[in-house]
Protein backbone atom coordinates (compact mmCIF):
# COMPACT_ATOMS: atom_id res chain seq x y z
CA UNK A 1 0.00 0.00 0.00
CA UNK A 2 1.40 3.17 -1.37
CA UNK A 3 1.85 5.60 2.14
CA UNK A 4 1.61 8.80 0.19
CA UNK A 5 -1.82 7.39 -0.74
CA UNK A 6 -2.86 7.17 3.08
CA UNK A 7 -0.95 10.33 4.07
CA UNK A 8 -3.88 12.49 1.66
CA UNK A 9 -6.52 10.21 2.59
CA UNK A 10 -5.84 10.99 5.78
CA UNK A 11 -5.17 14.73 5.36
CA UNK A 12 -8.51 14.76 3.56
CA UNK A 13 -10.23 13.01 6.28
CA UNK A 14 -8.80 15.56 9.31
CA UNK A 15 -9.97 18.99 6.76
CA UNK A 16 -13.63 17.16 6.62
CA UNK A 17 -14.23 15.98 9.88
CA UNK A 18 -11.60 17.35 12.85
CA UNK A 19 -9.74 20.35 12.00
CA UNK A 20 -10.74 23.72 11.15
CA UNK A 21 -10.69 24.50 7.45
CA UNK A 22 -7.55 26.87 7.60
CA UNK A 23 -5.34 24.88 9.82
CA UNK A 24 -2.61 23.96 7.34
CA UNK A 25 -1.55 20.69 7.72
CA UNK A 26 1.47 18.64 6.23
CA UNK A 27 2.65 14.87 6.70
CA UNK A 28 5.00 15.84 8.76
CA UNK A 29 2.51 17.90 11.18
CA UNK A 30 2.66 16.92 14.76
CA UNK A 31 -0.73 16.82 15.24
CA UNK A 32 -0.99 17.58 19.23
CA UNK A 33 0.13 20.89 17.97
CA UNK A 34 -2.64 21.42 15.06
CA UNK A 35 -5.05 20.67 18.18
CA UNK A 36 -5.78 16.54 17.65
CA UNK A 37 -6.57 15.26 20.96
CA UNK A 38 -7.07 11.68 21.85
CA UNK A 39 -10.81 11.52 21.03
CA UNK A 40 -9.87 12.44 16.77
CA UNK A 41 -7.38 9.69 17.11
CA UNK A 42 -9.68 7.35 17.88
CA UNK A 43 -11.60 8.99 14.92
CA UNK A 44 -9.05 8.35 12.89
CA UNK A 45 -8.44 4.70 13.96
CA UNK A 46 -11.90 4.04 13.13
CA UNK A 47 -11.50 5.86 9.80
CA UNK A 48 -8.38 3.41 9.49
CA UNK A 49 -10.42 0.80 9.48
CA UNK A 50 -13.20 1.33 8.22
CA UNK A 51 -11.61 2.86 5.04
CA UNK A 52 -8.21 -0.09 4.65
CA UNK A 53 -10.28 -2.64 6.40
CA UNK A 54 -7.28 -3.05 8.99
CA UNK A 55 -7.25 -3.66 12.52
CA UNK A 56 -4.81 -1.72 14.58
CA UNK A 57 -3.61 -4.15 17.33
CA UNK A 58 -3.58 -3.13 20.56
CA UNK A 59 0.33 -3.28 21.36
CA UNK A 60 0.82 -0.32 18.11
CA UNK A 61 -1.41 1.91 19.71
CA UNK A 62 1.39 3.70 20.85
CA UNK A 63 1.64 7.98 21.01
CA UNK A 64 5.08 7.82 18.80
CA UNK A 65 2.38 5.65 16.14
CA UNK A 66 0.00 8.75 16.14
CA UNK A 67 2.54 12.10 16.14
CA UNK A 68 2.12 12.82 12.64
CA UNK A 69 0.09 12.11 9.47
CA UNK A 70 3.60 10.03 8.09
CA UNK A 71 3.80 8.07 11.41
CA UNK A 72 -0.10 6.98 10.76
CA UNK A 73 0.18 6.27 7.82
CA UNK A 74 3.69 4.06 7.72
CA UNK A 75 1.93 2.02 10.75
CA UNK A 76 -1.09 1.70 8.31
CA UNK A 77 1.28 0.22 5.51
CA UNK A 78 2.25 -2.12 8.09
CA UNK A 79 -0.84 -3.73 8.98
CA UNK A 80 -2.30 -6.60 7.65
CA UNK A 81 -5.84 -6.92 6.14
CA UNK A 82 -8.80 -8.45 7.62
CA UNK A 83 -9.53 -11.63 6.54
CA UNK A 84 -13.32 -11.98 6.21
CA UNK A 85 -15.28 -15.21 6.25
Amino acid sequence: MDTKTIESDIILFLKSNILAEEVVITPTSVLRDLGVDSFSIVEIILFIERKYDRIVPEHQLLPENFTSIRSIASLVSQLEKIQIG
